[in-house]
C-alpha cells in the first residue's frame, strides 16, 4: 500500500498538443507496481483545457473542486 500526500508528488505540465494551462501528478502509477492502473490528479487553471481525447481502456475524471466541462465521446457537453 502506497500512502503519500498529493502535495508531495512532482506536477508536471501537460505537453500534448491543445493544451493550456493543465497540470498533471501521477501518485500511483506502473513504477509502483501497479501495471494495468494508474492515478492521475490533473489541474486545470481557469479558461485552461486539455483537448478531446480517448482511451482504449475505462477512464474516470472525478471533480474536486471548481466547475468545467467535460466532452463526451459523442461530442456532447457536460457542465461540472
Amino acid at each position: 500500500m502506497k500512502i503519500i500526500a498529493i502535495d508531495k508528488v512532482d506536477k508536471k505540465k501537460v505537453e500534448m498538443e491543445g493544451a493550456h494551462g493543465a497540470w498533471k501528478q501521477l501518485p500511483l502509477g506502473s513504477s509502483d507496481g501497479a501495471p494495468v492502473y494508474s492515478f492521475r490528479v490533473f489541474t486545470v487553471e481557469q479558461g485552461g483545457n486539455t483537448p478531446f481525447h480517448s482511451h482504449p481502456y475505462e477512464h474516470m475524471n472525478f471533480i474536486i473542486e471548481g466547475q468545467g466541462v467535460i466532452v463526451d465521446e459523442t461530442g456532447d457537453e457536460r457542465s461540472v
